[in-house]
């Protein structure tokens, strides 16, 4: 249940939680995954989901098969884009590549740590969170196991 409060006098909203809904996380590992692989480039930077079946599409794989709808995201953006990487101006066509750069495992099903709504951590020192980035060799992860389930995308 979520109360909202209002204190007229400072004209601030306050939310309380009052138990967990379930929404807060929509994309809590989509957006660790996207955090990482924009950390790794400039430019356009994408995290897409891989599934982790025993035999499954390679990273380097997802990102081409990505990659129309990779360029129709920023298909309003190639002008600037030419500014920015190259410094120059003019009506010439711009090509735009897709590539994987980086692959990403992220461990679900991980313990919860106990809210901190003041400056105290309840949890410190307790493992939480467990990542494994693969650098430039898990875009062509064979897909044996599950190994990465987010590959990271660039547009250049």
């Amino acid at each position: 249940m979520i109360r909202y409060t209002t204190d007229e006098r400072e004209k601030k909203s306050v939310i309380l939680l009052k138990e967990y809904d379930g929404k807060l996380t929509y994309n809590y590992f989509d957006e660790m995954a996207q955090s990482y692989c924009a950390s790794g480039r400039k430019g356009w930077v994408f995290a897409l989901r891989r599934n982790c079946p025993k035999v499954g599409k390679s990273c380097k794989a997802i990102c081409a098969g990505a990659k129309n709808k990779i360029l129709a995201s920023i298909r309003k953006q190639k002008r600037r884009c030419l500014l920015i990487f190259t410094m120059k101006c003019g009506s010439e066509p711009l090509q735009i590549f897709v590539s994987c750069f980086d692959a990403y495992l992220i461990v679900k099903g991980h313990s919860k740590l106990r809210d901190n709504p003041s400056n105290s951590q309840p949890d410190a020192g307790k493992v939480n969170l467990r990542t494994y980035g693969y650098g430039g060799t898990g875009c062509t992860y064979p897909g044996r196991s599950c190994g990465p389930n987010y590959c990271c995308c660039w547009a250049f």
